[in-house]
């Protein structure tokens, strides 16, 4: 494995990261500002942004695994309409309502709703400390939630997953509940990380 990550290609990262924890982690720090801009989108019409950033995180560890490079495709363009998708879908379920559309999403970037004031050392700041919440996360997890979640990602439905793992559909609800939660505790500002 190369000695220095950030200098990969989003498409040989996400190669390695298929055998690579770190790779991983780097890719998902790269996409993270990208996801909680796509969250801050659709929340601004409806839904919850936090919801929305760990659906988008679980979307884009899942295409991690998907991506093929023999495709021909770019990662960032495979990755940001599957999180797309991913976040449209989870509007409509939750609010049962239509999706917000470009012109709406223009309108609103107009008025300086997705203004975002960063500073470079503050964006530097967030990849780092966001490869420490990516570590405290998976700490969090017991084995069981870990081989739930590797599932997920590996695209399988919950029936499926249950059925593999040997229990019930409920319980693979339960653990994908119990994974969000522990994300969002990790990446709440106010949290110690053990809820």
């Amino acid at each position: 494995m190369p000695d220095n990550l950030s200098q990969l290609t989003d498409e040989e990262l996400a190669v390695l990261s298929k055998t690579s924890v770190e790779a991983e982690t780097e890719l998902l720090s790269r996409y993270f500002r990208l996801i909680r801009f796509h969250a801050g989108r659709y929340a601004a019409v409806s839904a919850d942004a936090e919801d929305l950033t760990q659906e988008g995180l679980i979307t884009l560890l899942r295409v991690m695994k998907q991506f093929n490079p023999e495709q021909e495709t770019k990662f960032s363009s495979f990755a940001q309409v599957c999180i797309i998708n991913r976040m449209r879908s989870l509007v409509r379920r939750q609010q049962n309502a239509d999706v917000p559309d470009e012109d709406l999403i223009r309108n609103l970037e107009e008025k300086g709703s997705f203004i975002d004031p960063d500073t470079p050392e503050s964006i530097l700041i967030e990849k780092e400390s966001y490869a420490d919440c990516c570590m405290q996360v998976m700490a969090l997890l017991s084995d069981k939630e870990w081989e739930v979640l590797q599932c997920v990602l590996d695209g399988l439905s919950y029936a499926h997953t249950a059925e593999l793992l040997g229990i019930s559909i409920k319980s693979v609800d339960n653990a994908m509940q119990r994974i969000r939660r522990k994300m969002r505790a990790v990446h709440s500002p106010d949290s110690d990380g053990k809820k």
